[in-house]
């Protein structure tokens, strides 16, 4: 039996036959892991492919109304059947309702999002069986919700559709159809009021654009009493990482990535990789699936040929043409790496083994880090990380919401311990030394000097831990470079292992490199909103560990702690 055209599309990218990017592969390669897990106690949803193939018939039956295709009916392309068939075909087996309830599109320019937004918007409206169906087109300002929503009146007009659907001819109403009681309509940020809606369609132009999310989260938590409601998000690549469409890219590739799990987001990015050359042709056909269709091959070239002159241009044809966030810092640890570094062990199975200690005070209101660091030994090539990270318990929902990560989620599986309140209480760091001090020949504790004094003073004074024992580590390039550069090598050969914890998976995504002149490393979090305690607490472990080498063999002296490039 071949396979489908959802599946057969998914199956030539992985493959490479169809160019793509790092994030198109992995959307693609999402499809064929999820089609494997059909049937398992722990996925609930299976891929109907008539449920995709109604709305492909739907789609086909309208027609264009502008350019050069005017007048003919709608093909969606085998890139547009992937999208669109992985969002209506998948449903939960029960209830036979939708899996996705967000789509999350970024993709270049001209490849006829709005368009296509438009076309997602009258079926789920008008024939999707939703009693009284409400679909609204949001964006910044009116003017652009009205971009898609124009294209669904034209729609309408053009493809014989206003014997049921009915206000394509008027300016300033919704599309209506009686017979379901449903109502498109379009919806700026600036606009009056929003009190009364009962979305079960939104349709976001241009998320990019978004400075807040004040009417997104007004426009998704009125979706509350549908069934299966959809959020159907369209943009290009922006520039700011920390803004509401930076947040979503972020969690996109997360997902993507396998750092993240929601089942109910579907995330596609068509975009050409950092490392790509931005002049080549073939750069540009990876990062436009409508390349030589709706992406004319010269058009292309003389846009490339202003952007090589002009560095502002340069900066527009990476984000618009190449869907590049051109101001966002890449990541610096390799996720594919960390990942592949994860192994199942058991802390008894470290007991007496030689470590050292790395603790992140960086905050008592987010997150805090104390990390066991077991270099590697005989038989072992691994450095292993045992990993104790807690968090407030009062502020764990909003901080939740805010950083994009399921921190309950984490909490009851136990890789996070909620404490009570909403500071955390670096006394429980106290007990954890104390009770790992019999288990673990702990040679060093390594701090950041951040508010450290007390804690240490503790640690000396009233339990006994010798002065030499407890030290600082500076967070400055001479005190960290080395040990960043260890850490950062060592995760890309997939030789660090924290037992699979999610919590560092995640923070190893968050880091993003700073360096001097001098070409010496420093983690940092850059503009991102993701926390990077889990991975700067190891880190310091580290650090101590190089020192150790240092000292028992001078000759290594100008590559570990103290000795950066000058």
């Amino acid at each position: 039996m071949s396979d489908d055209v959802v599946t057969a599309y998914a199956r030539q990218v992985v493959a490479g036959e169809v160019p793509a990017g790092k994030y198109h592969r992995l959307a693609c390669a999402r499809h064929l892991r999820d089609l494997e897990r059909q049937g398992t106690p722990d996925f609930p949803y299976r891929f109907e492919l008539p449920r995709a193939e109604r709305f492909f018939r739907f789609a086909e039956q309208l027609r264009h109304y502008k350019g050069e295709w005017a007048g003919t009916c709608i093909r969606l392309t085998p890139y547009q059947k992937f999208r669109l068939g992985s969002i209506f075909g998948w449903v939960h087996v029960e209830t036979g309702l939708r899996r996705f309830r967000t789509a999350y599109n970024e993709i270049p320019r001209k490849q006829g999002k709005s368009l296509e937004a438009a076309i997602v918007a009258l079926y789920v409206v008008f024939f999707d069986g939703e009693p009284g169906a409400e679909g609204y087109t949001i964006a910044t300002k009116k003017d652009q919700a009205k971009i898609v929503f124009n294209d669904a009146k034209k729609l309408v007009r053009s493809s014989g559709l206003k014997k049921r659907i009915g206000g394509s001819g008027q300016k300033h109403q919704p599309l209506y159809r009686d017979a379901t009681e449903s109502k498109l309509d379009a919806l700026g940020a600036d606009a009056d009021s929003t009190d009364g809606l009962n979305p079960n369609l939104i349709i976001t132009d241009e998320f990019h654009k978004h400075k807040d999310r004040a009417l997104i989260d007004v426009m998704e938590t009125a979706t509350g009493a549908r069934r299966q409601p959809l959020h159907f998000q369209i943009t290009t690549a922006g520039d700011d990482p920390v803004s509401p469409c930076g947040d979503q890219h972020d969690y996109a590739c997360k997902i993507l990535e396998g750092v993240l799990v929601d089942e109910t987001f579907f995330a596609f990015i068509a975009h050409a990789d950092p490392e790509d050359d931005w002049q080549s042709e073939a750069t540009w056909k990876k990062a436009n699936p409508h390349w030589n269709i709706s992406i004319k091959p010269d058009d292309m070239r003389a846009l490339a040929v202003k952007a090589k002159g002009i560095p502002a241009a340069a900066a527009t044809f990476k984000q618009k043409r190449l869907n590049l966030w051109v101001n966002s810092a890449a990541p610096c640890l390799s996720v594919d790496g960390w990942r592949k570094g994860q192994t199942q062990w058991a802390p008894e199975d470290m007991v007496h083994q030689r470590c050292f200690v790395g603790i992140d005070l960086a905050s008592k209101i987010d997150l805090c880090c104390c990390s066991f660091v077991f270099p590697p030994a005989a038989g072992r090539a691994s450095w292993r990380l045992l990993q104790y990270i807690w968090t407030p318990a009062d502020t764990l929902a909003d901080r939740a919401h805010r950083d994009r990560a399921p921190y309950d989620v984490w909490r009851d599986q136990g890789w996070l311990v909620a404490t009570p309140g909403t500071q955390i209480d670096h006394q429980l760091i106290r007990v954890v030394l104390r009770e790992a001090r019999t288990r673990y020949d702990i040679e060093q504790i390594g701090f950041d000097p951040w508010h450290a004094d007390t804690l240490i003073s503790q640690l000396v004074n009233e339990d006994g831990f010798p002065e030499t024992q407890v030290v600082l580590v500076p967070q400055t390039f001479a005190g960290m470079s080395s040990a960043c550069l260890t850490m950062q090598a060592e995760i890309l050969s997939g030789h660090v292992d924290a037992r699979g914890c999610p919590v560092t998976a995640w923070a190893v995504s968050n880091v993003v490199a700073h360096q001097d002149t001098k070409e010496n490393l420093m983690f940092a979090k850059g503009k991102s909103r993701g926390r990077i305690d889990p991975v700067i607490a190891p880190t310091i472990g580290m650090a101590l560990a190089l020192k150790a080498v240092a000292v028992a063999e001078p000759q290594y002296q100008m590559l570990v702690f103290g000795g950066a490039r000058r």
